[in-house]
């Protein structure tokens, strides 16, 4: 995180992926099943930390509990759900330029593609710049995939919404439950 502090970005959010992986068969630490998604954000003007997220995303949480892609011939894929939640999370359906520097086999591309974004990817592997081109034009083999994951941005009510309704007085408290007055 040094490296972030150093720059005119801010750090508007760290994020936990656990991958649920196996754990450590042999002892000299503990296994490492997580890794960090630093959400930087570039200061406009005034405002240092953007725009707040659309309360559909709000039934997500800062730790993201999806296991790694299994069906991949690159040696550290993740999973589809990642960059999709990423994009769709900050940008919605706006569109935009999808930058991945570490392309690998195009999963940030596929999702860049499924909600309508630019996307520009760079590697050093010209084997892996073909496999990701492969399967970008392929983003349709993905769209069931992509489906599960944009289906968990659906809030019925925002928490104004039922506010306006009466619905968040006393919600932690059973009719039948006696309150201590004071």
């Amino acid at each position: 995180m040094q490296w972030i502090f150093q720059t005119k970005w801010n750090l508007r959010q760290e994020i936990i992926w656990d991958r649920g992986i196996a754990a450590n068969i042999r002892g000299w630490r503990f296994w490492q099943v997580e890794e960090r998604i630093y959400w930087l954000s570039k200061p406009k003007g005034k405002n240092l930390i953007g725009e707040e997220l659309q309360s559909r995303h709000a039934l997500l949480s800062s730790i993201w509990r999806i296991r790694p892609e299994n069906n991949n011939t690159h040696p550290a894929p993740f999973p589809l759900a990642l960059p999709l939640r990423c994009i769709f999370s900050v940008l919605n359906e706006n569109g935009g330029i999808v930058i991945d520097p570490y392309c690998g086999s195009g999963t940030t591309g596929i999702a860049a593609k499924i909600l309508n974004c630019n996307f520009i990817g760079i590697d050093n592997s010209k084997q892996y710049l073909n496999t990701a081109e492969e399967r970008i034009a392929n983003y349709q083999n993905f769209l069931k995939e992509a489906q599960l994951e944009l289906d968990l941005h659906n809030v019925k009510e925002s928490f104004s919404e039922k506010k306006a309704k009466g619905k968040t007085k006393n919600r932690f408290i059973s009719p039948n439950q006696n309150l201590l007055n004071f």
